[in-house]
């Protein structure tokens, strides 16, 4: 705004000062044009008085004549107060004088004086300077309207140069400003999505205008105490995980023991009861492995140890710890791999895979089909689960990556989870550079695995 408010207050001062000329001009044009036209006046006043009183000898004209010349000598006076006419005070004065002399001669004449031709000449050669002085005046007022319009010009020049050069210099402060502004608000934007996605490691360090340095300050206090909060999580999570794991393989171990009858045999209620602890045992140990799973990911996400291993026979594997699931529902598995061997941290790829054959067993419904594909493509290695279960309800897509995240299970399903599955498996696709996402399926889940062309083994 500054460039702005400078042409804006240099313009009212020019105008202020054209303003005040064009009065001052004014006035003085009114002024020299008012004196001369009562020069012109009284002197055909003062020349008839004259002529009257020195054939009537009356002392009232002579009355007339001395009026006529006091206005006459006003006028004078009034002319030669003029800045205007300050190249005429030689001529005025000569003016006056010859005025005055004419005067005396008149004023002092007795009655045996007669108006003669001296003083017809005399009267004759005012009238003559007078207009020579009218058309002089008349002359100063142009020249002075034409100075006073050039000035006008060259103001307007002035302005209008002045206005080119500042809005341009105004647009480009602004332009200035508006990236010394934006530049911060920019990095406090990536700052405040790194914080978003959990990275509280690097710090937060706004440059800018004093709020927003201070405003990164306080962003950079919120990331240590983020930071110190999620580790602080990490730990409790590992530690409850490792401290409930003990317990409960004894629950384990116990409800295993009644279940091969070492205490003796059961009744069929005894066994009923057996069966739901032995289950829910099995549920709960499920879910503090995904636990330490979890915290093991947040833990061990950036340190990578690849080996080489064979996609075909590492999915054959996963499949086996599912065999009796698989058999209870009579599951039908379409493997579809080929051979593809890669060279890649084992334990992450195994990650991903197991939670996504895991999540497709647990909902797929009874005497339903898994297929699992696995191609090599150009710049790439595609892994695909799908199954014919409910499949994802459409409002558990935004969060179905996240942590602890468990949205409306689908219609008729009363399967339920840790909300952690699908994390781990994203935690550990990302840290082998590895793209997972759900696409789109008339008929269950169906997820997809990009792996990176980097993993295969050449």
């Amino acid at each position: 705004m500054l460039p702005l408010l400078v042409a804006f207050v240099n313009a009212n001062l020019y105008f202020g000062k054209l303003t005040k000329q064009s009065l001052f001009n004014m006035s003085q044009a009114v002024e020299t044009t008012r004196a001369s036209r009562v020069l012109m006046e009284e002197l055909t006043i003062m020349e008839r008085s004259a002529r009257q009183y020195f054939v009537l000898h009356d002392k009232l004209l002579l009355s007339n004549y001395l009026n006529a010349h006091a206005r006459f000598n006003s006028a004078i006076h009034a002319l030669s107060q003029q800045p205007i006419t300050l190249a005429q005070q030689p001529q005025l004065q000569d003016f006056a004088k010859q005025e005055s002399t004419l005067f005396s001669t008149i004023s002092q004449a007795n009655d045996a004086i007669t108006f003669d031709q001296t003083m017809t000449d005399s009267f004759a050669e005012l009238t003559n300077k007078s207009t020579e002085i009218i058309n002089k005046n008349n002359q100063l007022i142009d020249n002075e309207s034409a100075l006073f319009k050039a000035k006008i010009v060259k103001t307007q020049r002035i302005l209008f140069w002045q206005t080119l050069t500042l809005i341009p210099l105004a647009i480009l402060i602004a332009g200035f400003i508006t990236w010394m502004i934006a530049r911060p608000v920019r990095r406090m934007d990536a700052a405040i999505h790194q914080l978003g996605k959990g990275n509280y490691a690097h710090e937060i360090e706004i440059n800018g205008p004093g709020d927003l340095r201070q405003l990164g300050s306080r962003l950079n206090w919120l990331r240590v105490e983020l930071k110190d909060l999620q580790q602080q999580k990490q730990r409790f999570l590992q530690q409850a995980s490792h401290e409930l794991k003990t317990p409960l393989t004894a629950i384990r171990e116990a409800s295993e023991l009644l279940h091969d009858g070492v205490g003796g045999a059961l009744s069929s209620q005894q066994i009923e009861i057996m069966t739901i602890l032995r289950e829910n045992s099995l549920r709960l140990q499920n879910m503090i492995e995904n636990l330490l799973n979890y915290t093991k990911i947040q833990f061990n996400a950036s340190k990578l140890n690849p080996s080489l291993l064979t996609l075909n026979d590492l999915i054959t594997e996963i499949i086996q710890a599912y065999a009796l699931s698989i058999s209870h529902k009579n599951i039908v598995i379409h493997q579809l791999v080929n051979n593809i061997t890669l060279k890649v941290d084992k334990e992450k790829l195994q990650a991903v895979i197991d939670n996504l054959i895991s999540n497709a067993v647990k909902f797929t419904p009874n005497d339903g089909q898994i297929t699992i594909r696995a191609a090599e493509g150009k710049n790439k290695v595609t892994i695909e689960v799908q199954d014919t279960g409910p499949g994802v309800n459409e409002a558990n897509n935004a969060g179905l990556f996240n942590p602890f995240y468990r949205g409306k299970p689908p219609d008729n399903n009363l399967v339920n989870g840790s909300g952690l599955g699908l994390f781990i498996a994203k935690e550990a696709a990302s840290a082998l550079q590895a793209e997972l996402v759900l696409l789109p399926s008339k008929q269950g889940a169906h997820f997809v695995l990009h792996l990176p062309a980097s993993t295969l083994s050449t």
